[in-house]
């Protein structure tokens, strides 16, 4: 019989090991960060995000550390976020932003964590200065922090939601909104001029780039599988054109009434009408659309074989119409999109402005009338505006500045029995005499 030396022995096992690391090396080779490198699972790591390269700037003494070692990364997170609510209470601003990034290294998948803290910089942190510019600082470090987040987690369309929300609310409609928006076009950090490039690489309008990462949120909720937590289809699916809007009315309350302004409203109503009112959203009674017609809601009952009825659909088009506002917003564009109204809106504007700056009071007056004038045409042909406080109070205030003049007026003729608008005057008597008196403080 044939005996295997000692030495041969030592080799067939040699050859056993090898053979065994191979499926160990070829499943978990390391990714070098290179595309496609590393092994099976570092691959499928890198195809659903759920690698982890880094145990964040951690203190390697401090008991976090030790914690991070022994698996405990939501334990570990927990201490650090109970230390960034102290640096914040004792305005540390610099350790607050280190602590912030190593939470976000130990838990990079946990949308949450994006979601508070982007908030916390972007609201908290920024209120806590006096200083315009720095607090614009640290909206933009919100900012930065949830795009960078969304990157991260490409399936949470939630965190490209905020990545807009942010960037079109806090910067847009803030108290400092005049100044924050002025600064994302013309950032006073960017040595040169210009917008910060990692926020704003095109220089456009804040509620443009919220506009676009509205679309990309919704793109992502679109995508099988995956589901948002934030908002009711209905109005999730809604940001994209609510930005449209924004930035119309932004640039009329800036005081561009042109036809950039005019087209950026003719682009809301087609957006509303044919792209969001096109929606197919569910119900319990099936598939409806916000923009509803009898033979959409037709062909609808049909391609579900008619398991529900034309009236069940209604009702819920209704009701869904009601939750988001869409007749209303609807209307808003459709009205906004007209040059006449333009027209007015420019007039009254002017007028106001004109007044408050001492310019001639007869030329006030006649800008001011032109606006009541275009005013009343417009809710002669549309009498729900009525109930809209926007417009009323724009009117009610052109009234109250264009009686101010006439009362004081050289002719001694004062104000006239009859006026455009005096049916709104009269009908809301309490508002009207509310910003009478608020007019008459500013002296």
């Amino acid at each position: 019989m044939n005996r295997i030396s000692s030495q041969q022995k030592k080799l067939v096992s040699l050859l056993l090991i090898i053979l065994l690391l191979a499926p160990i090396v070829y499943l978990g080779a390391p990714s070098d960060g290179t595309e496609n490198s590393g092994g099976v699972l570092a691959r499928k790591r890198s195809e659903y995000d759920l690698g982890e390269t880094s145990l964040g700037d951690v203190d390697p003494t401090s008991a976090t550390m030790n914690l991070v070692l022994l698996g405990l990364r939501g334990i570990a997170s927990n201490l650090l976020w109970q230390q960034a609510v102290e640096e914040r209470d004792h305005k540390d601003w610099a350790g607050l932003k280190a602590t912030v990034d190593s939470i976000v290294l130990l838990q990079p998948h946990f949308k949450q964590v994006w979601q508070f803290q982007a908030w916390n910089l972007a609201y908290n942190v920024s209120a806590e200065w006096d200083g315009v510019a720095d607090r614009y600082h640290w909206v933009k470090e919100g900012a930065k922090f949830i795009i960078k987040g969304s990157n991260r987690n490409k399936k949470y369309p939630e965190l490209y939601w905020d990545s807009g929300r942010i960037i079109g609310h806090k910067i847009g409609a803030a108290d400092e909104k005049k100044t924050f928006r002025k600064f994302f076009l013309d950032d006073p950090e960017i040595e040169g001029g210009g917008p910060d490039k990692e926020l704003n690489p095109d220089a456009r309008d804040n509620f443009l780039v919220a506009k676009d990462w509205f679309i990309i949120a919704n793109e992502v909720e679109a995508q099988p599988g995956i589901t948002q937590t934030r908002l009711a289809p209905v109005l999730f699916r809604s940001y994209p054109v609510r930005s449209q809007m924004d930035y119309a009315e932004a640039r009329q309350d800036e005081g561009k009434f042109d036809e950039v302004t005019r087209g950026a409203w003719d682009l809301a109503y087609k957006e509303v009408t044919t792209e969001w009112g096109a929606e197919r959203f569910d119900s319990p009674a099936g598939k409806i659309v916000l923009e509803a017609t009898d033979d959409i809601l037709k062909q609808l009952v049909k391609e579900e074989n008619n398991k529900y009825t034309l009236e069940e659909k209604k009702i819920w088009v209704q009701r869904r119409q009601n939750m988001c506002g869409y007749r209303s917003w609807r209307m808003r564009c459709l009205i906004e999109k007209k040059p006449e109204t333009l027209a007015a809106h420019r007039n009254i504007y002017e007028g106001k402005r004109d007044y408050f700056a001492g310019e001639d009071r007869s030329v006030v007056e006649k800008k001011l009338y032109a606006g009541m004038e275009g005013m009343e045409k417009l809710l002669a042909e549309f009498p729900e505006l009525e109930a809209n406080d926007d417009f009323r109070e724009e009117c009610l205030k052109a009234v109250t500045l264009w009686q101010a003049i006439k009362s004081d007026s050289i002719d001694g003729k004062g104000v006239p029995a009859n006026f455009p608008l005096k049916y709104l005057w009269t009908e809301y008597a309490d508002e009207a005499k509310h910003y009478a008196e608020l007019l008459r403080s500013q002296f």
